[in-house]
Order: structure tokens, then sequence, then C-alpha cells
């Protein structure tokens, strides 16, 4: 006998920054039926991206009509506490990553989880990148034979980011609102236990170039090993003028590369000849596939890919990298 599909017909989004903009956006092209109710802090000027939800809320606990789903957009500081209020009424949740900007309250968290059983979603949108997913299955079939280190890298400019504000007042450059190159580009870190964690041993270099007029570290060199022994190195910065995301694996067999600008996978044998796979370019398509993914998760209960753990997984990367810094040391995992 089929299982009834339980039919997504209203979904809230808490927060309209940058990404809350993206998802209302999405979800609207993807699902037109779907009903978005929208919650935000009304501290900025009416966005025209409003027009595209059903209903808009000032206050969080407004939000009583009957949700099939909750997308948390606000900045990391609130993702918790506000999640819980949906979490509790057994909403389907999906949380804009990182989960939260520190430890404090996690393990309360991870209870509420547990004790209303309510499907959760960490946005960590890289892990629905196609060509990422494909170096992913190349790492784990040898394709470079056996892997002997990894560098990772990430590098942008902040005041691109958002150009049409001061970057020095977004969320992004501001330490009491979770900001800073780890925890915006964490994605790095998630993806780095995913393919080639868990990881036992870290040191990490956190750096203010005080370029940027902000409070936050604007770099990041981390070093890690790997429960197999493995090396992996990560540089993150949003100080850099040149824009690059990419995974090298050194391997026994040749060097596999992920460009996740071009959005390709490239695999270089030791007599340099190089075979090249060739992914959709469209930034969207990573988030199409993930609202696609939480949406199937609420009607065909499948099996999120990014669970609470591995937010908290993430997050502990970004947390002993700063312990690591502060100590001058090595830390153990």
């Amino acid at each position: 006998m089929k299982t009834k599909k339980n039919k997504v017909r209203r979904i809230a989004i808490v927060g309209l920054g940058s990404i809350g903009k993206r998802h209302l956006r999405i979800l609207k092209k993807l699902r037109p039926d779907i009903e978005i109710i929208l919650f935000r802090s009304r501290r900025g000027k009416k966005d025209t991206n409003e027009n595209l939800a059903y209903n808009n809320v000032d206050n969080i606990n407004d939000i009583k009509l009957k949700l099939d789903g909750v997308i948390i957009c606000s900045p990391a500081p609130h993702h918790l506490t506000q999640a819980k209020e949906f979490i509790k009424r057994k909403i389907p949740t999906l949380i804009e990553k990182p989960l939260s900007h520190n430890f404090k309250n996690i393990k309360n968290f991870k209870l509420v989880c547990k004790k209303f059983n309510t499907l959760v979603l960490v946005g960590y949108v890289l892990r629905y990148s196609n060509s990422l997913n494909f170096f992913n299955k190349s790492v784990l079939s040898f394709k470079a034979g056996k892997p002997i280190s990894v560098n990772i890298k990430c590098t942008s400019y902040l005041p691109h980011w958002r150009p049409k504000k001061d970057y020095r007042n977004t969320v992004s450059a501001r330490s009491s609102l979770g900001g800073g190159v780890l925890l915006e580009l964490s994605h790095e870190l998630d993806y780095s236990n995913w393919i080639f964690g868990k990881f036992i041993k870290i040191h990490s270099i956190l750096n203010n170039s005080k370029n940027l007029d902000i409070n936050v570290e604007d770099s990041a060199y981390l070093n890690l090993i790997s429960k197999k022994n493995l090396p992996v190195s990560i540089y993150l910065d949003f100080c850099n003028q040149k824009i690059e995301r990419s995974c090298k694996l050194i391997g026994s067999k040749g060097t596999l590369t992920w460009n996740g600008i071009k959005n390709c996978v490239t695999l270089e044998n030791k007599n340099g000849k190089i075979k090249k796979w060739q992914f959709d370019k469209r930034k969207n398509n990573m988030y199409e596939n993930q609202l696609n993914h939480f949406i199937n998760c609420i009607e065909r209960k499948v099996t999120p890919k990014v669970s609470v753990d591995d937010g908290i997984d993430a997050l502990n990367l970004v947390i002993m990298a700063k312990k690591s810094h502060k100590i001058k040391n090595i830390i153990k995992l």
C-alpha cells in the first residue's frame, strides 16, 4: 500500500536578509502553490520581495496559522531560540547555517529536538552541489588513488557580497551577530567533515587585516588531521578581491580538484593528462536542490542530508579553531 503524501501548503520564512530573499524567490519559483508567511524584524525598509509572500507578520508569536514547514534565516545568535518555538510545535524546520554562533544552548537544543522528534535540516547548501557530490564520489572511489593530502580554499571580498549595503553594518562583519570568516564560510568546514572527517586534531591561525574596518577575523588558516591520518588544510578569507572556492586532493595516482566557482571537477594523472567533468554553472541550482530536498523530507519522509549533529560538528570546528588560535597550540578534538 502506498503511503499517503503529506502535501506542503504553507511555509514560514523567518528573516529577510539576503539568504531569506533567495529562499523566498526560489520557493515561489519551485512551488508557486505554497503559501509563504514572512516574518521580519521591520528594522529595514520594505522590500519588494515581500510582495511574493502570502502574508507578513511583525512578531514571530503571531505565526499561529497551521504550517507545514519553516525556514530560519535570521542572524546566527537567534537561530536556536527561534527554531525551538517551531520544533516544539512539531513543524519541520530548515535552519540556515551556522546552527548557532557558540555552544551555549546547544545541549538544550538537542534535548528539545529529541523530545519532540521534529524534522530538522541544517542549511549547508554545498551538500547539494552536483559537482561537489561528484567530487565526493570520486574521492570514495579512489579516482586519484589513496589520499595523501587535501587543500581547501575559499576567498572573496566582503564589500562585494552585498553591494547596496554598507558591509560594516551587515551580519558578516559584526561579532555580536555571529560574523567573522569562520562562521560565514563554515560551508568549507561542513564539507571537509562530510568528505574527509572526522578530525582528531586542529591548529589554526586567525587574523584581522584591519583593511575592512570590522571587529571580526577576516582570514583563517586551519590545519586538521583526520582519523585516517589525512592532513587537511583550510584557508578562508573575505578580504581578497580574487574569488576562489576549491578543494584539491593529492592522491597516489594523481590530483583531483573541485572548482566551486566554475562548478567542475578535474583529474590530473601522474603524466599530466587532465580529465574534466563540467556541471550546471547556475548558483541557484544547489539552492533549488536544497529546497526540493526539504520539501521531500516533509512530503515523502526522506532523511535530512544535513542533520543537527552535522551542524554541531561544523560549529565545533569553528569553536576549536578559535580556541587553538587563542592558546597558540594544537588541540585534540
